[in-house]
């Protein structure tokens, strides 16, 4: 199945998120060290057949950029000099830097377009207020006692925070005082993944070593911890037909389904490439019918939801899927190609529900396949690259 749209990107980096919103497709790379990082943004609302010289795609100069999130046209970046920088999305322009971080900021919350939440490699964990372009409340201090501090994953709902270090500590905060809540201690090892349950009563941990637990947000207890995964969680989520049910993902090769409140398995689906050796599953999504895999021997395949069973692949096996999002009915992917060379691709799901139907196995052509968007970037086939994009100055 070709992709509704696809573009290269040229850049020695690493390819560290892939983020889609209502609007827009955002790509940033992990700056080497002799290469200034860069995010590729799309708005989606584009239509024009030509891009070369369109205004509805851009290159920001990103720095050293270790995460970022997006509110509406806004996009909040974390950067290696301690700072946070605001992007607006629309014009390309830089709206507000932030600063207060003592270390390096690895993860970033954009909630709502009051709010930016940014933690940090040494600990430092800070709540800003957007408007006045000031700190809020400095949540946790940097620590400077051990080398298990960094904050290393963030998960926001209402008016509770979560927040993971490297060490395996969970906090729970209220952002209405900035005070902590609940401190979970039984992670021994770095989190990855956190997710809250359909009505947010529970939250999922999920850990380097494959190990899951289950807590009651409430009370902060352990309800149960599940075993099966054997490396770090890639992802997780509820099932869409059954609340009651998790859903987890892991670099491992397998998908696992759990029972949110007994951490009972229910299911198993190992999605990897065991003959290659290249496992690793960096993501998943529903339609109405699939489910699809986006893993990192470079395959996205759909799966029969109800069955398990493997339906057909969306695009021959190249490269490694390096990162992988889903919004809506869109899914992007990044995929290392060769060096200096990463293939920017997205999917439209509605096309998969409607074509699946006819194709009874993965072997199938799906080019036929109806796709909604309509829009050029690269040439693939000549390699013609669009350098001519509209860049911003640092």
């Amino acid at each position: 199945m070709a992709p509704q749209a696809s573009f290269l990107i040229l850049n020695p980096s690493t390819m560290r998120k892939v983020h889609l919103t209502e609007n827009y497709l955002v790509v940033g790379d992990s700056a080497e060290t002799t290469v200034s990082g860069e995010f590729n943004v799309l708005d989606l609302r584009c239509k024009h057949k030509g891009l070369d010289m369109c205004e509805h795609r851009r290159r920001l100069p990103a720095g050293y950029a270790w995460d970022f999130d997006c509110c509406g046209d806004m996009m909040a970046v974390g950067n290696e000099d301690w700072k946070v920088r605001v992007w607006d999305l629309k014009t390309g322009t830089k709206r507000l830097v932030l600063t207060g971080h003592t270390d390096i900021i690895k993860c970033i919350l954009f909630p709502d377009s009051m709010t930016i939440i940014s933690g940090a490699s040494d600990g430092g964990l800070i709540v800003w207020d957007v408007p006045s372009g000031t700190r809020r409340y400095t949540l946790d201090k940097p620590d400077v006692t051990g080398e298990s501090r960094a904050i290393t994953s963030l998960k926001f709902h209402d008016n509770l925070l979560v927040s993971a270090k490297s060490g395996g500590t969970v906090r729970i905060w209220d952002l209405n005082s900035g005070q902590s809540i609940h401190v979970l201690e039984a992670n021994t090892s770095y989190v990855h993944v956190l997710e809250f349950n359909a009505d947010h009563s529970l939250l999922a941990t999920g850990a380097s070593g494959g190990e899951i637990k289950i807590w009651n947000v409430k009370s902060g207890a352990c309800i149960a911890t599940c075993h099966g995964h054997t490396w770090v969680p890639t992802q997780f989520s509820t099932h869409p037909e059954d609340t009651g049910l998790l859903v987890s993902s892991s670099a491992d090769g397998w998908i696992r389904t759990w029972k949110w409140y007994t951490g009972a398995p229910v299911r198993t689906l190992f999605a990897g490439d065991a003959s290659a050796q290249r496992n690793a599953i960096r993501g998943f999504v529903w339609t109405k019918d699939l489910m699809v895999t986006g893993a990192v021997n470079g395959l996205l395949r759909a799966w029969d939801r109800q069955t398990n069973q493997a339906r057909f692949d969306l695009r021959e096996r190249q490269g490694s899927v390096y990162q992988f999002a889903a919004k809506g009915n869109l899914i992007a992917v990044a995929i290392w190609l060769k060096s200096r060379t990463h293939l920017i691709e997205l999917y439209d799901t509605q096309a998969l529900d409607q074509e699946q139907g006819r194709f009874m196995n993965k072997n199938e052509d799906l080019s036929g396949a109806s796709l909604v968007m309509n829009l050029t970037f690269r040439d693939i086939a000549t390699g013609r690259l669009e350098d001519d994009n509209k860049r911003v100055s640092d």
